[in-house]
């Protein structure tokens, strides 16, 4: 019997919302006889919103709820299950994230049973509308990273290379640098890199975990499953998120080397 185990972290998010992502995850989930959702409020002062998540916990046995007592990041906050979870398979969740079909999370489950040389599963990922938001990187670089705050036509061809264009979201391959807005790790590799790095507070905690993965194990680009993700760029519309994104990059590149291009 498989069993799977989700985390969603949250801040201060729309309930009604949160209620939808919950009850998607749990529809395509059904046919799995032992599922564990755990919602983690990354938002200690959101009294609302924890009262509301304790009571969707307390109707139904496959959801927990994580009341942390401070906001210590993204990745410290899916972290918070690391020692409660014995599942088969841990997926890793952003609220916005929408799962249309049970296929998708079978496909997926498949896969990573069948090809046990992977630890981690990053799977097509769309826009509500269709279209294919370009995620997955090659491994960052600073010319790269610089980039990203550069509009316009330069660089052009550097910027499509950097995230696997023209003809990298087609087929089945290897991924050096994949999005942290849904991931499907094997729960053993989670654990024995023991998570996320909690230095990052915010942004490129996907690209080093990724580079923790595929230092013991290997990382798939998966595209016969597909998922739906309402993504906005946070970081390039205030200066806030730019400093957090500039304070990531130190941390990252503290850690894995001064990689010009």
């Amino acid at each position: 019997m498989t069993k799977v185990s989700a985390s969603i972290v949250l801040y201060n998010n729309d309930i009604v919302e949160v209620k939808k992502l919950v009850d998607n995850f749990l529809k395509v989930t059904e046919d799995i006889e032992d599922v564990a959702l755990f919602l983690v409020n990354n938002s200690p002062n959101n009294v609302e919103l924890s009262k509301a998540l304790l009571e969707i916990d307390s109707k139904n046995k496959q959801i927990f709820t994580i009341l942390p007592k401070e906001n210590k990041g993204f990745g410290a906050g899916h972290n918070t299950v690391i020692n409660k979870i014995n599942s088969d398979f841990h997926f890793i969740l952003n609220p916005d994230i929408t799962i249309a079909e049970k296929s998708d999370i079978n496909s997926m489950i498949h896969f990573m049973e069948s090809n046990k040389n992977y630890g981690l599963l990053s799977p097509l990922i769309k826009y509500p509308d269709g279209s294919i938001q370009h995620l997955l990187k090659r491994e960052s670089t600073l010319l790269d990273m610089a980039l990203r705050f550069v509009g316009g036509p330069l660089f052009k061809k550097r910027k499509q290379y950097f995230v696997n264009l023209p003809d990298g979201y087609s087929k089945i391959h290897h991924a050096e640098n994949v999005p942290g807005s849904f991931m499907l790790f094997r729960t053993k590799t989670f654990k024995e890199i023991n998570g996320f790095d909690e230095k990052y507070f915010l942004y490129m905690e996907d690209s080093d975990i990724t580079k923790k993965v595929n230092k013991i194990s290997d990382v798939v680009f998966f595209p016969d499953a597909v998922v739906y993700h309402e993504w906005q760029r946070q970081n390039k519309k205030s200066i806030r998120g730019i400093n957090q994104m500039i304070r990531s990059m130190c941390i990252y590149f503290n850690k894995w080397g001064w990689k010009l291009w």
